[in-house]
């Protein structure tokens, strides 16, 4: 009997884009260019401790303007996704440890805290790179100093090294989490502007360039132009570093593996495997990711 395949709708294939399934946990818990775990534990930990500090360094000197500014917006979720992850990297890094002791201390990290912590990352890492652009290429006055730094420079320079560090996998269809982040945003000027809110200056806008009661076309053209073109080409700048992480990695890896070809007859003789061909292709190859 003939039988002729179902091709995959629009629908399905956006879903398919846009999941949040891995085949690797270990992948969003572990850094992929070292096998010892406790390095990468304390990494977590060092961000989580900086980005906090630098998040509760932010708030007196912003005053009652805090939540205003996207700025902010985009901070948290960058000091969120530090201590998500260092909180999941720690606790299942206790777990192996009492495993390997005798004591069961239970599996790997639950799904929904790895999908949630993902869904962090995405927003984290896009709008890390769209503040530091728009705040430094900005034409509008902006304001140099160190607190200035802290959240529009050296937050871009945490991303590439995280992205690059760590195993978490990009995939463009995620584009839809950072971008829905930037809507509540926007409607959150909006209503700012309807709600007549002004700030300690008494201005009623959050941005001089957001005016809605002067320059609504202009706020209206800057905001969907940040929303639906830089923040979508701020998370391919995240897939493309991801995929620069996996040709760098997999470089790294075959000339490790290269290294133990190369091992003299006496290290030969004391590992505890043989050493052949097909054990170099399969570490030359093996990435422990995949490219999507």
């Amino acid at each position: 009997m003939r039988t002729t395949s179902i091709p995959q709708g629009p629908v399905r294939g956006w879903r398919e884009a846009c999941s949040l399934a891995w085949p690797n946990y270990s992948s969003f818990v572990t850094s992929p260019w070292s096998s010892d775990r406790w390095p990468f534990v304390v990494y977590r930990v060092v961000c989580a401790l900086i980005t906090l500090s630098i998040l509760l360094y932010s708030i007196p000197t912003d005053s009652n303007r805090w939540i205003t500014f996207y700025t902010n917006w985009a901070y948290t979720a960058f000091t969120l996704h530090f201590c998500w992850s260092a909180a999941v990297c720690v606790l299942d890094y206790r777990n192996a440890a009492e495993n390997r002791r005798g004591k069961l201390m239970g599996g790997p990290p639950a799904k929904m805290a790895l999908k949630i912590g993902w869904v962090i990352y995405n927003v984290a890492m896009s709008n890390a790179f769209m503040v530091s652009a728009e705040y430094w290429l900005s034409p509008f006055p902006v304001t140099f100093g160190f607190r200035s730094f802290l959240r529009h420079g050296l937050n871009s320079i945490m991303a590439v090294t995280d992205i690059i560090v760590s195993g978490i996998p990009s995939r463009l269809g995620h584009v839809v989490h950072t971008v829905l982040f930037a809507t509540i945003y926007n409607s959150f000027l909006v209503l700012y502007w309807l709600l007549d809110c002004r700030g300690y200056d008494g201005k009623p806008y959050v941005y001089s360039f957001a005016d809605f009661n002067t320059v609504p076309l202009q706020a209206f053209v800057i905001l969907a132009g940040s929303n639906f073109i830089i923040l979508p080409a701020a998370h391919g700048l995240v897939c493309l570093l991801y995929q620069i992480r996996l040709v760098l990695l997999g470089n790294f890896k075959e000339r490790k593996a290269r290294r133990v070809i190369e091992l003299t007859p006496w290290q030969k003789r004391i590992l505890p495997i043989e050493v052949n061909e097909d054990m170099i292709m399969d570490i030359s190859s093996f990435t422990d990711e995949q490219i999507v």
